[in-house]
């Protein structure tokens, strides 16, 4: 990142309906995120800082040191996290939810995330669904969530 700590946290969802609720599994998933995002985009890795199963575990994509590839105009400022799964209808089980409060908790006690940091949706910064509507609504009750994200230039 070249912002540290970040002033943001985007939230993202795989967007495909396959889910995991056992570690191996997810790591299959993620794996093929990677496969795609570096056959596909021709990236040096996944594009998401970290991605979440619904085993609650989480997977390091590019972690806290890379500027991830998630959400133009605010990579260089945000980490991405993306829970594994669509979740258009529904959202993310129990575990994941704790899990990736967890993360951005533990971001900001590793001065990678700011104290006083934001949480926003991908959609609010690229034409997308993601992280699928019933996430977003869920999302948009985090306390931390700004309607107006503004990047840092």
């Amino acid at each position: 990142m070249e912002v540290t700590p970040t002033p943001y946290v985007v939230i993202h969802h795989g967007g495909i309906a396959k889910y995991c609720s056992d570690e191996k599994s997810c790591a299959a998933i993620v794996r093929s995120y990677q496969s795609y995002h570096m056959d596909d985009h021709g990236w040096f890795d996944i594009g998401y800082n970290f991605v979440i199963g619904e085993d609650g575990n989480v997977y390091e994509g590019r972690g806290w040191n890379y500027v991830g590839a998630h959400a133009p105009g605010y990579n260089t400022q945000s980490i991405g996290i993306c829970v594994i799964g669509d979740f258009s209808n529904f959202v993310p089980n129990e575990k994941a939810l704790k899990a990736m409060n967890e993360l951005i908790d533990y971001g900001v006690s590793l001065g990678k995330i700011s104290k006083d940091y934001h949480v926003i949706g991908h959609r609010q910064v690229r034409s997308t669904l993601c992280p699928g509507n019933e996430f977003y609504s869920y999302v948009r009750t985090n306390p931390r969530w700004t309607a107006n994200p503004v990047p840092r230039i």
